[in-house]
């Protein structure tokens, strides 16, 4: 009864556990949309949201998105098509927009009506739009001068209108009942130094003013930037709109800031924020707030909590990025919502209808670079990773025209073909370095070409990829890798773009078969390494066998730990992993077929390295980093000269020869043969924790990520001599939570009752393979070995 009842209670939290976890997953993360959202400003009518944001040099405009849980969002409309067309607006005599256009918007509901306000130094004026329906329209549009600074409307409850604006000092100014204006007078500082409760040593004075009446209360909230810190929430309360004021911080944490509140229909409250991160933009996120002594508290301790009580996202996909195959029905818009024009479009000279089926980009005039030519249509970039492909007809191009598929900002990156003198040529051209470099280009005689661009935004990495194909499916890389950067200059996360522009003649044409948009890219080529160690049985003491050194995978490589002349082979440098994989006159090891293995079950784009230092006939003890000179000096003479190959520490040499593979690999396990010369040691186990522990120290390891896998001595049935050894092996996982211990059971050994055989290390090698594909979470096939 008592194994019952201990039973049914360990059952009983194994399900707990099990609910909290399938409850986590299925539960919202931050950030909620992981692309260039920022600005964001959000309201609520009845149980549906709708946020607008910035695109500003983008068009049409001030995009509005929809939602009715606070993460899945699906872009419904845009406030304009057409902010003005000033020269600056319309790409016009070597005028651009690039990180002006239109700023952050503000987007209210009163009596019926959405209002829409933004504001822009490019025109010099404030504007507002608004609409009884907000996803259909029509919009009616005022403007007035002068731009007043990341303002926020606010209509109070006597139907006064203001607009709070500013930055550091904060004005506050009303409008007339029309919207065209300031009324004569009304200015006002309602705030002096708005940033102080983040301190004296502000970089980035108090902004983004977004204004909220709760319970009769106004609350203000900012962002401002203490130097040497990072992105800081304000949020001042006052009993009157025009104050006085008193502020405090709201939250400082990860940079997430810039934004307001939000209630939802059950009365929980959020924080709408947003996050610097990177080349792929600012990305927005949910923070829940609580209210004390009348005051939001934001976050969960302080912090910005991963995982929100929000339902789960579905992706991005097709609600603010999407696929476009660009065939038409009769009553459909010609460009669905998901695009955007790099500053104004040129009519006449872009059409979906002219050849059914294709986006067709036509030249309208001579241009310098990329970044002035017109027309070029957008989609955003997202995260973590993402790629956007395309299918191309170039036969109608002319002299001197250019058109492809480009990664949009001042930092920008292309693959298209350039038609130059009659000859067509595909190349990639890469302004990483602020300036257009051709860096490949290939000669291009086909009609069609497809072409591809891919983003890893992993942890910043930041990175992106060019290909071409003939056939849609083999692709092949073009050019160098483009490190992506978030510049000033543009003001915006990066933006897939189809381009076509002409640099000698006008009225070439091409036409794009479709935009295809993914959120995976192509498995990068990747190195795992494994580091082993040990004493004969690692280091191999049976000859190899023909069998042994043919048809070895070069995704299989060995990094050479001594220099050995004979061998062709110098120490720090990669080699395909034909045996000896110690030292130079060393036999066939567990490591040998270990590698073999993992290869024949890992993806074509992993390869696997191995770095072995083992010495035959010691102590644990040799590869203990404080104690080993001790040891080495009461070694036998023989054991000495081994240990010289290693200049003395076979302990350094490995980490050293480790901190050269983490240049190029990652380290996803060690693997331990050891054991003989300490036969009957209890203390073993806590000598290799110590050995293992200043592995994971001294090469900055993770030791939730990197298992230790020790293998049995020769076993009792083979009659191995220290086949008693193995039942204080057996104990390690107590001493080492993420290690493993490997069956000898089975595998041959030689006369002497302490080695393998050649086969026996075969058996040994695939075993540890098993175990270590076990632990790896991307196996080809994902199934559990035996």
């Amino acid at each position: 009864m008592k194994f019952i009842r201990l039973y049914s209670s360990i059952l009983f939290v194994y399900i707990l556990m099990c609910s909290h976890l399938y409850a986590q997953e299925n539960l919202a993360h931050n950030p909620v949309i992981y692309a260039d959202v920022p600005d964001m400003s959000i309201v609520r009518v009845g149980d549906t949201y709708y946020m607008s944001s910035t695109t500003m040099h983008m068009n049409p405009g001030v995009p509005i998105m929809k939602s009715t849980d606070l993460v899945n969002w699906e872009l419904v409309n845009y406030a304009y098509n057409v902010l003005e067309s000033n020269d600056a607006l319309s790409l016009n005599n070597g005028k651009n927009a690039y990180g002006k256009g239109s700023w952050a918007s503000c987007l209210r509901y009163h009596k019926g009506k959405y209002y829409v306000s933004t504001f822009s130094s490019t025109t010099g004026k404030t504007h507002i739009y608004t609409t009884k329906n907000i996803e259909k329209g029509p919009w009616k549009k005022m403007s007035f001068k002068p731009s007043l600074h990341d303002h926020s409307l606010f209509f109070d409850d006597d139907d006064r209108i203001y607009m709070i604006y500013g930055s550091g000092n904060i004005k506050m100014v009303e409008l007339n009942k029309k919207l065209t204006g300031i009324i004569p007078g009304s200015e006002k500082v309602i705030i002096e130094n708005a940033s102080a409760p983040a301190g004296t040593n502000v970089g980035l004075p108090a902004e983004g003013s977004q204004l909220f009446k709760i319970d009769g209360k106004y609350y203000l909230f900012h962002i401002t930037w203490p130097k040497g810190g990072m992105r800081t929430v304000i949020v001042h309360r006052a009993d009157k709109i025009t104050g006085p004021y008193e502020g405090r911080v709201a939250l400082q944490d990860k940079g997430v800031a810039q934004g307001g509140l939000i209630d939802t229909p059950d009365g929980k409250w959020f924080a709408y924020l947003f996050r610097d991160n990177g080349a792929v933009g600012r990305i927005p996120y949910m923070v829940p707030v609580t209210w004390k002594n009348g005051w939001p508290v934001l976050g969960v301790d302080g912090k910005v909590p991963e995982i929100l009580h929000l339902p789960l996202s579905r992706g991005l996909i097709p609600g603010i990025v999407a696929s476009d195959e660009f065939n038409r029905t009769k009553n459909e818009e010609n460009l669905p919502l998901v695009w955007q024009w790099n500053h104004n479009e040129v009519d006449n000279f872009w059409s979906v209808k002219d050849r059914d089926g294709y986006l067709r980009l036509i030249t309208s005039r001579i241009d310098t670079s990329f970044l002035t030519a017109r027309n070029t249509l957008t989609q955003r970039t997202f995260g973590p990773e993402c790629s956007g492909s395309t299918k191309l007809d170039v036969s109608n191009m002319k002299d001197g025209d250019f058109a492809g598929l480009a990664l949009l900002q001042k930092k920008y990156g292309l693959v298209g073909v350039k038609n130059e003198n009659g000859a067509k040529k595909l190349v990639m051209v890469s302004a990483q370095t602020n300036k257009p470099v051709e860096i490949e280009s290939l000669p291009f005689e086909q009609e069609i070409v497809y072409l591809k661009a891919e983003c890893d935004f992993k942890e910043r990495k930041d990175l992106a990829e060019f290909y071409y194909s003939f056939d849609g499916e083999n692709w092949k890389k073009i050019g160098v890798s483009l490190k992506m950067a978030y510049t000033l200059p543009h003001f915006m996360g990066y933006r897939f773009g189809l381009f076509n522009y002409a640099t000698k003649m006008v009225d070439g044409y091409v036409d794009f078969d479709y935009f295809h948009i993914s959120n995976t890219i192509s498995p990068k080529e990747e190195m795992y390494v494994f580091l082993s160690l040990g004493q004969s049985n690692m280091e191999g003491n049976a000859r190899f066998e023909p069998q042994d050194t043919v048809n070895v995978n070069e995704r299989f490589q060995v990094l050479a730990t001594v220099d050995c002349p004979e061998l062709n082979r110098r120490k720090g440098n990669w080699y395909t992993a034909i045996p000896p994989l110690c030292r130079c006159h060393t036999g066939l090891t567990p490591v040998d077929y270990f590698g073999r293995t993992l290869l024949e079950n890992l993806p074509e784009n992993i390869k696997v390295g191995v770095i072995n230092v083992a010495v035959g006939g010691c102590k644990i003890e040799l590869f203990d980093k404080d104690n080993y000179k001790t040891y080495v000096e009461s070694s036998p003479d023989w054991l000495k000269n081994m240990v010289k190959d290693y200049d003395g520490n076979p302990y350094l040499r490995l980490v050293e020869m480790a901190k050269t593979a983490q240049k190029t690999g990652v380290i996803k396990g060690i693997l331990l043969h050891q054991g003989e010369s300490n036969t009957g040691d209890t203390l073993w186990t806590k000598k290799v924790k110590l050995v293992y522990d200043n592995l994971i120290a001294d090469l900055n390891l993770n030791p939730k990520k990197v298992p230790l896998i020790a293998g049995e001595m020769v076993s009792a049935g083979e009659e191995g001599k220290c086949a008693s050894m193995n039942s204080i092996i057996a104990t390690l996982p107590e001493v080492i939570p993420n290690s493993y211990i490997i069956s000898s059971e089975g595998c041959p050994g030689v006369k002497d009752h302490l080695h393998f055989s050649a086969q026996g290390y075969r058996m040994l090698g695939e075993r540890y393979a098993e175990r270590m594909l076990l632990l790896l979470k991307n196996t080809k096939n994902r199934k559990e070995l035996k």
